[in-house]
């Protein structure tokens, strides 16, 4: 991620705010990557909730940015991709990945309106959308929703996350009132205009007003703001667009393009007894209408961002074929064993799981091998272990990030996968960009951070020890003129940094290692 400097320096080589189409394009959105835009990872909820999967053989990405998601997950999946970004800067950092990992992924630089008019797209079984809906004006809105009633196969699925009420409603006024003194009073600098913006939020909630005593989230919002990073600010708070939309409002949206909703993605959220008490349960129970349970749903858990799975025509399975399906899924454990704490956080608590039930899971997966759920039901037999219990399990753990839908890859994947990895890790040699590689195990990206990236690109160097390891890793930040900062001290000396480094390399070694190189990622 850029360093605040190199953002100013970005805003100050640009005469004004940038916007197109009322979006942020001073300096380019942050180098995240989303795991729910990943097909594969769709199967598991889709599936619990009773309803079908299709087979994903093409899928769209709307509003991709730097394309850290689509492109990993082309690399790392058999899926052919496209996907589209008005953004020129963004989509040819996008295409530069593609073409590193050679995978099938088609990147245009379309407007939504271009794209929604264009004729030779075909359809998709999958299409992802993240965050975008909230920062858009309501006609890109119509237009996304046009894409997907046009080019979504019927029994494709629809990924889409949205800022959401209840949980934004307190912090709308506030909102108009940063955006305002932006508008009328904001620096021609993106990033000092944000931080007077800040200041001045902040002496309004310490003048102590009505509105903020009757909203006390507002502060700690404030507070939080302040330790954010700015590229993330500028874009979330800072566009000329910013919708808060309600689940009833999204459904209506939707409702010309025949799409059902099915379940949240994630995955934590399928567990009810996670998020909400009994008589929330029960109470919810009893409303059948879809979109007003969602809407109740959302008032008892305090939703402030929605992450959504639709279906176009939803078809329910029967309870056979649905314990069939779910039992042929496969997952894998993406950690070491003795770092997976027993405890799980929800919307109401911190709740520690049943050691009886969550150990003899976790013991079949400790291999870091891929395991079906039908296989773990039938280890599990004897210690009367029902597959109702295992989904539960199956969920949270996965919910937690310790485990992940796994799939079966062939050489081409493989190739993909090294292919992009490689030209990842050879980004981190300047800068902290990407801290996320496909994984040929997942079909998906997993977490690895800048220095564990520069001790991979150590070993495919020939080098096999923690020590050269760190070494390695010194020589690039010296070519940068970079040094190491640790609890905001900066590390002056060679021999300072050379240590934390050595410490890091093993570490990297000894809890890390072997567990990317079965996932695929590290040879």
């Amino acid at each position: 991620m850029p360093h605040k400097s190199q953002l100013a320096q970005a805003v100050l080589e640009s005469e004004m705010q940038s916007y197109t189409e009322g979006y942020v394009t001073a300096f380019p959105y942050t180098y995240g990557y989303y795991p729910e835009m990943n097909p594969i990872r769709s199967v598991f909820p889709i599936l619990r909730k009773g309803f079908a999967v299709p087979r994903f053989r093409r899928a769209l990405e709307l509003g991709f940015g730097e394309g850290v998601s689509i492109n990993i997950h082309a690399a790392a999946t058999n899926i052919e991709w496209a996907g589209t970004d008005f953004n020129a800067t963004q989509t040819s950092f996008a295409r530069d990945l593609a073409e590193a990992s050679e995978a099938r992924v088609k990147l245009y630089n379309d407007s939504f309106a271009e794209f929604a008019a264009r004729d030779d797209l075909g359809e998709f079984d999958f299409i992802g959308i993240h965050g975008i809906m909230s920062w858009i004006s309501h006609e890109n809105q119509r237009h996304l929703a046009k894409i997907i009633e046009k080019n979504l196969a019927v029994g494709g699925v629809l990924y889409n996350s949205y800022n959401t009420f209840p949980g934004w409603a307190p912090m709308i006024p506030m909102r108009d009132i940063l955006s305002l003194y932006s508008e009328k009073l904001g620096n021609s600098d993106l990033l000092q205009g944000i931080n007077d913006a800040l200041a001045f939020a902040q002496k309004l909630v310490d003048l102590d007003g009505l509105y903020t005593r009757q909203q006390p989230v507002i502060k700690a919002r404030i507070e939080g703001m302040q330790k954010h990073d700015h590229v993330y600010l500028a874009h979330e708070y800072f566009n000329k667009n910013w919708d808060t939309i309600s689940f009833a409002r999204m459904a209506e949206l939707l409702a010309p393009a025949k799409m059902d909703y099915v379940c949240q993605a994630n995955y934590l959220e399928l567990v009810d007894i996670l998020n909400l008490s009994r008589d929330q349960i029960e109470f919810l129970a009893t409303i059948r209408d879809v979109v007003l349970k969602e809407s109740v749903r959302d008032f008892l858990m305090g939703a402030q961002f929605r992450r959504d799975y639709w279906v176009k025509g939803a078809r329910k399975l029967s309870a056979i074929d649905r314990d069939d399906a779910l039992r042929r899924q496969s997952f894998a454990l993406t950690c070491r064993r003795d770092s997976v704490e027993l405890t799980a956080k929800g919307v109401r608590s911190v709740v520690n799981l049943n050691a009886d039930v969550y150990n003899p899971v976790l013991d079949i997966f400790a291999d870091n091998q891929p395991h079906t759920i039908g296989e773990t039901e039938e280890k599990l037999r004897e210690k009367n272990v029902s597959l109702s219990q295992i989904l539960e399990v199956v969920s949270i753990l996965a919910g937690k990030g310790s485990l992940a839908p796994a799939q079966e890859y062939d050489s081409k994947i493989q190739r993909c996968c090294q292919s992009l990895n490689e030209h990842i890790e050879l980004l981190a040699r300047a800068e902290n960009t990407m801290n996320y590689l496909a994984c040929p195990l997942t079909g998906g990206g997993v977490s690895v951070s800048r220095f564990d990236q520069l001790f991979l690109l150590a070993l495919k160097n020939g080098l096999r020890k923690p020590g050269q390891w760190a070494k390695f890793a010194w020589d690039q930040l010296c070519r940068t003129r970079q040094k190491l900062v640790i609890d905001g001290k900066t590390l002056e000396t060679d021999e300072e940094n050379l240590a934390e480094l050595q410490k890091r390399a093993e570490s990297f070694e000894r809890d890390r290692l072997a567990i990317l190189r079965l996932a695929g990622i590290a040879k």
